[in-house]
């Protein structure tokens, strides 16, 4: 069957810690190599500043802040371990610290342990409730475990404190089109780009919700945006094209699917879908070479083997086309019941050709 399944970019765009840490040091022991820490990653030097928070350490055992800003430099560097260790310390000393359990969340979130992100991000919200970030690194968690309606109350919340955030409606967005709720979903991307007319996402995923929608002239609008902005999305071109495909612009559907192709040439979905377009032109030969390009990258697309036997059997290759037919069954048998009346009509129409 044609694939028609849009690319959505649903990445929620998260809030991850600051690039400069966030405590000062308010006590006497250490003070001097916690300032000089501080200086030193605050102007993009986090090696440096972990010695020195080492040395405010080392005089002072108890001193929370250079543990968190240390965690905050092993985190800049990608050392997730070493900053996990740093935030335990520092919960340790107060397991109401609200920013620490954020970061480690963050941390545990890098590190794919999403249960305890998530734990640490509830209790975050329960001792600071009006930090908009915890909530949307939090919807983000309930996003990616398809727990979308929590994911939309969380970036609700978000948007209730930080309502001048485009982000926060794009994220809520992509949780109401994940809910199949188009119409809301278009009004957050709405939003969004109100605030920021360069969002290439929200454009992007509007242009999605708008096409999911029978929307598809102002879909391509969308797309058309996206392009103007990032002028090598293959997705973008792709998107346009099933849009254009679907007003009946096969000739423009086939020169977007072309540019999507030339850009990411691996994906056979572009090329499948062209495929499609020139069988609906009649250019058999053209549509014959796309199946195959489909068949090589996916041996075991029973859907091209169907359609390039449906176009060989245009070509009077019968037997070719037999062989494909055979060959789609064996892959996926229950697609010759759905399939056979469209094969018939097809092995119809050729005789009529003849």
């Amino acid at each position: 069957m044609p694939r028609t399944i849009a690319r959505l970019i649903l990445l929620s765009l998260l809030c991850w810690l600051d690039a400069v840490p966030t405590w000062a040091a308010q006590t006497q022991g250490g003070l001097d190599a916690l300032n000089e820490g501080l200086k030193l990653h605050e102007a993009g030097n986090p090696k440096e500043a972990i010695l020195e928070y080492d040395r405010a350490i080392k005089a002072n055992p108890k001193l929370a802040e250079a543990y968190f800003n240390r965690g905050n430099a092993h985190y800049d560097l990608g050392q997730n371990m070493q900053a996990l260790r740093d935030y335990n310390q520092v919960l340790r000393f107060n397991p109401k610290d609200a920013e620490a359990l954020y970061n480690r969340g963050n941390t545990n979130r890098r590190l794919k342990k999403d249960d305890l992100a998530l734990k640490d991000f509830d209790a975050a919200v329960k001792f600071n409730p009006d930090d908009a970030k915890i909530y949307v690194n939090r919807g983000a968690i309930h996003f990616d475990a398809k727990r979308y309606d929590l994911a939309v109350k969380d970036y609700s919340e978000a948007i209730r404190l930080d309502p001048k955030n485009p982000e926060n409606y794009y994220n809520r967005g992509n949780g109401f089109l994940a809910l199949d709720k188009k119409e809301d979903a278009i009004k957050d991307y709405d939003q969004a780009l109100d605030l920021d007319a360069a969002l290439t996402e929200a454009y992007y995923n509007r242009g999605i919700a708008r096409a999911d929608a029978g929307q598809f002239d102002r879909a391509i609008q969308d797309f058309n945006q996206v392009l103007n902005l990032n002028p090598k999305s293959a997705h973008a071109f792709y998107n346009r094209a099933l849009a254009k495909t679907k007003l009946g612009q096969h000739e423009a559907a086939i020169e977007d699917y072309s540019e999507a192709i030339r850009l990411d040439p691996k994906d056979p979905e572009a090329a499948f879908n062209r495929g499609l377009a020139y069988l609906k032109t009649e250019k058999y030969d053209r549509a014959a070479r796309d199946f195959t390009e489909v068949i090589r990258i996916q041996p075991s697309n029973a859907d091209a083997h169907v359609y390039r036997g449906i176009l060989r059997l245009y070509q009077k290759k019968d037997k070719d086309a037999d062989a494909d037919f055979k060959k789609a069954f064996q892959l996926n048998p229950g697609l010759k019941k759905k399939l056979q009346p469209i094969i018939d009509e097809a092995r119809a129409k050729a005789r009529v050709k003849e």
